[in-house]
Order: structure tokens, then C-alpha cells, then sequence
């Protein structure tokens, strides 16, 4: 088996969505088609897949994520791990993740200065929230 490697779920694996104000926000449910391509290469290289996400755990968002592993078939090996907030550098680091993907600069780089590789997804251009 090769090695762990980990992906955020908003706004990673899936494409952020605009208010009615024209501002990106989280929380949509389209796939980031050029993620999820990358993260099914990294697969067939031999390397084990999570996501770690810093969504609250919840039914619903355990259900969420679940349904959208098996709907755009991701080779996710291993339950979803929630932060419920918190940075996931140190959950990162416990799990032996050797490389993330995510949108968050911050967060990349506190999980960075762990000495994870990290790759920006970044968001399409215009306002956030």
C-alpha cells in the first residue's frame, strides 16, 4: 500500500456555490470534476485516499459526504474524519498524511509547518464570503 493521502470536502471536492449576491460561498454539491480526477489517479498509483473535513459531525453531513463518495465513485478507503472546527494540521499529522488538497490558505498552512504537502484548490475568481 503506498501512502496516505488526504482531501478536504468543501470547496475541494466539490465546486463552491453563488448567493444572490453574486459572492462565492460554501456548501455546494457540484463535483470538482479536476479534483476528483486527481484524487482517482493518486488511487490508482496505490496510494490509500481519506477526507478529513472540518464540518461538525453529523448525521446529515456523514450522510451527505457518503452519498456523494459513492455517487461520483471516489476511492475513499477510510470513514470520513470531521475536526467539528478545529485545524486539521495535528488530525493530519496523527493519520500519517504525507499530502492535502484543500482551498483554505490558512489551513494549509498550519498543516504545512507540520511538514505535510499540500496542494491549493483554488476557488473561481470573484468576491467570497
Amino acid at each position: 500500500m503506498g501512502k496516505l493521502v488526504t482531501f478536504d470536502f468543501d470547496d475541494t471536492l466539490t465546486l463552491p456555490i453563488k448567493d444572490a449576491e453574486g459572492f462565492w460561498v460554501s456548501g455546494g454539491s457540484v463535483p470538482n470534476e479536476k479534483t476528483i480526477a486527481t484524487m482517482k489517479e493518486i488511487s490508482a498509483r496505490g496510494h490509500e485516499i481519506a477526507i478529513v473535513t472540518s464540518r461538525i459531525c453529523t448525521e446529515g453531513s456523514k450522510s451527505r459526504i457518503n452519498m456523494f463518495v459513492m455517487e461520483h465513485e471516489l476511492p475513499v478507503e477510510r470513514d470520513t474524519m470531521f475536526t467539528n472546527k478545529e485545524w486539521k494540521a495535528d488530525v493530519l499529522e496523527e493519520m500519517g498524511s504525507v499530502l492535502h488538497f484543500d482551498d483554505d490558505k490558512e489551513e494549509l498552512e498550519r498543516i504545512e509547518a507540520k511538514g505535510i504537502s499540500v496542494v491549493e484548490v483554488p476557488h473561481p475568481p470573484g468576491p467570497r464570503r
